[in-house]
């Protein structure tokens, strides 16, 4: 899913903070996802989408994710007001992932094997390293004081925080392994 803009760019929440009080939840009973926003009536969208419908209806849509043109599905006009009311920007539209034209990481694992990832920037998850984190506060002198370190590391956004022996140590990595979880490295994130 991915809310797009009027020029059909993402809107992301570091550009409109207030995305974050959207609240999903999916009611699997029912086959639909339900928004919330407070102090605001819900709004529901089926989770299954009629494919036979979809080239007829004109509801393809394209948009940019990291430079890579994705195709993705319109969900609707009643999504889109909602969306544009409780966050007050005209031209909303809501955009689901179309399963038939999926983003790639851009390595393939150790196996050759490509992976898909969805709607998100670079890869489905981001690891930052502690000890790296610390060297990077160390080098900018408005960081001086060690205990924003947790402040610094949120910053990131990262989904996965690891305190590995050394600093860049992730820069060596192939694949970081959390019990049976095997997550393929594919670089140094771009936003970083």
């Amino acid at each position: 899913w991915m809310i797009v803009k009027s020029n059909g760019s993402a809107l992301t929440q570091k550009t409109e903070p207030k995305l974050c009080l959207i609240r999903p939840i999916i009611d699997e009973k029912n086959n639909l996802m339900i928004l919330s926003f407070p102090h605001m009536n819900s709004v529901r969208l089926p989770l299954t989408i009629n494919k036979n419908s979809l080239r007829s209806s004109g509801s393809i849509c394209q948009s940019k994710v990291c430079g890579d043109r994705i195709e993705g599905i319109d969900c609707g006009d009643n999504i889109a007001y909602w969306l544009s009311d409780v966050l007050c920007i005209n031209g909303l539209r809501l955009m689901r992932q179309n399963n038939e034209n999926l983003r790639q990481m851009k390595v393939k694992t150790e196996d050759s094997i490509v992976q898909e990832i969805s709607l998100s920037n670079q890869a489905q998850f981001l690891l930052i390293n502690e000890k790296s984190v610390s060297w990077l506060s160390n080098k900018v002198s408005d960081w001086d004081d060690q205990q924003q370190i947790d402040s610094i590391i949120d910053r990131f956004r990262g989904n996965l925080v690891v305190d590995a022996p050394n600093e860049l140590d992730e820069h060596n990595w192939q694949s970081v392994q959390i019990n049976d979880i095997k997550f393929a490295v594919d670089g140094p994130c771009s936003r970083c």
